[in-house]
């Protein structure tokens, strides 16, 4: 009798895959580890998320009975996928000297842009709704 081991054999990679992600996904690979000049020091902060999702499936033809004796003839199949991903993103930076530590917030320009254009889209659909909604009457 065969296992979902026996059929799908880089199940057993899976575990080393995911820890090889999250090797690559921190936060030193974009921004890079704590810096030090002129009597300050500088620790860049980010954000690190990681998700991974994976499927197997295993069947016998419709219509056929399973029997411990015929196992081996019977038409069977299987399949499998997955995916994963990871984000990294820096959000702040910390900053140490004899004045006392700052923090200094990283703007992420790309989340105000797209922001601005739903709002700009949102506000031309209820114009647009409310000029059509006066030439009705």
């Amino acid at each position: 009798m065969t296992g979902p081991e026996d059929e799908a054999p880089w199940l057993g990679e899976l575990p080393r895959s995911v820890t090889r992600v999250m090797d690559v996904a921190n936060a030193n690979t974009v921004v890079g580890p704590a810096q030090e000049r002129d009597g300050r020091t500088v620790i860049p902060l980010a954000t690190v998320a990681a998700g991974y999702g994976f499927g197997l499936g295993f069947g016998r033809e419709a219509g056929q009975e399973r029997d411990e004796e015929e196992e081996e003839g019977l038409k069977t199949g299987g399949g499998g996928g997955g995916g994963g991903g990871a984000r990294v993103r820096p959000v702040a930076v910390l900053e140490f000297s004899d004045q006392g530590v700052r923090v200094h917030q990283v703007v992420d320009s790309t989340r105000i842009t797209v922001a601005s254009l739903l709002l700009a889209g949102w506000c031309v659909f209820w114009i647009t709704r409310t000029i059509g909604g006066f030439r009705r009457r």
